[in-house]
């Protein structure tokens, strides 16, 4: 039986293509798997499939000056120290990393045991961690065409992003009356990632009346974190709107704080427009459902900019972006009506469903085990 390592976490992005992989190898059978991650989005996952978890500590290198910078130095070498540990022990065939700071002391660990490493590159442009992993890696996995040109392309392999099998057998017929929906009005579904987004939030919020007023009934995940000020704003909105729009708006929105995998399956089959940021994860699993989508994406004062290029890539195959300094309620629904204008949403669904790759997980999973068997 071989023996597999599999790493990832920090956010949603690096941990459901990790655990779509696992999955795949989990069907294959002959091997025994052990998740490394955080204690957040990978423990919850590693339970709902039933796989071998430990948490390590990695400290995260931020682009901006933060004290936070001087904690995480002290993170690192703890983190270094139980991936020492956790990978002699279970001492695997191959180590495959998902990226991200979490990624860099496994396998740092799996080259000072001389064990193949495969990382995998969800975004268009590679992160930092992927950037220096890729000189250690034995193969390194993409999601686009475009990374290559910021790895080694004799090692680079694209495979598509990973997404979780799960997704697609969202009923939409069960959702629309778990939410007391109609099938007969189109459904905005805004998401915002695993973590939520404040600007699709506040979008949202701000255009919520006339989405309403236009007959469209909208799912909203607005983010653990963001839960609260978004009720309150609900709340005002319903208390301003009665005797008026009050009654439209309660029963055509519903918000949730977060969406588990049969919820989110439920929203993307049901919904006709995706309003999301550009990660690659919800890149990949809008393209794999092929639903017509405006992208959001992060501004390049908070991130690296790579997720508005992730957003170009998409919208060569139909998708619309929309930068946040031009993000405004009228624009939006501008562009939400633009996708679902009759005879251009059909052809938009097919064009975006074109740039899925809907085997990436199996491609994956052969791939690493064909290594280990050579």
């Amino acid at each position: 039986m071989k023996r597999i390592l599999l790493v990832g976490g920090g956010s949603g992005g690096h941990v459901y293509p990790v655990i779509a992989v696992a999955n795949a190898l989990k069907g294959r059978g002959d091997s025994e798997l052990l998740l490394l991650g955080d204690d957040k989005f990978m423990h919850l996952a590693a339970q709902e499939s039933d796989i071998n978890f430990r948490s390590i500590m990695s400290g995260k290198l931020r682009r901006y000056f933060s004290l936070l910078n001087l904690l995480d130095v002290f993170k690192f070498p703890v983190g270094l120290f139980q991936s020492l540990w956790y990978i002699f022990w279970f001492m695997p065939d191959a180590v495959f990393v998902k990226g991200g700071y979490l990624s860099v002391p496994p396998a740092l660990v799996a080259k000072l045991y001389l064990i193949p490493l495969y990382i995998h590159e969800s975004d268009s442009v590679p992160g930092l961690a992927n950037r220096f992993l890729g000189r250690l890696a034995n193969k390194i996995f993409t999601s686009f065409q475009i990374s290559v040109a910021y790895l080694d392309s004799k090692k680079t392999i694209l495979t598509g992003n990973p997404v979780r099998k799960e997704l697609l057998t969202g009923d939409k017929n069960e959702t629309a009356k778990l939410l007391n929906f109609s099938l007969d009005k189109k459904t905005i579904f805004a998401y915002g990632g695993s973590q939520g987004s404040q600007a699709i939030n506040n979008v949202i919020l701000e255009s919520l009346v006339m989405m309403v007023g236009k007959n469209f009934q909208i799912i909203h995940q607005c983010g653990l974190g963001q839960y609260d000020v978004v009720k309150a704003e609900i709340d005002k909105i319903i208390k301003e709107g009665e005797g008026s729009y009050a009654d439209s708006v309660a029963r055509n929105y519903k918000f949730f704080a977060f969406l588990d995998t049969k919820q989110l399956a439920g929203a993307y089959a049901l919904c006709d427009v995706i309003v999301s940021r550009a990660g690659a994860g919800s890149i990949a699993e809008i393209a794999i459902l092929g639903k017509a989508a405006v992208l959001i994406p992060l501004s390049t004062k908070a991130s690296r900019g790579e997720q508005i290029t992730n957003a170009i890539e998409l919208a060569k195959y139909g998708a619309v972006m929309i930068e946040e300094e031009n993000l405004t309620p009228h624009i939006i629904i501008s562009q939400i009506e633009y996708l679902l204008s009759p005879g251009r949403y059909g052809e938009v669904s097919q064009k975006i469903k074109s740039f899925a790759n809907p085997d990436a997980a199996d491609k994956i999973a052969d791939l690493l085990l064909t290594s280990i068997n050579v």
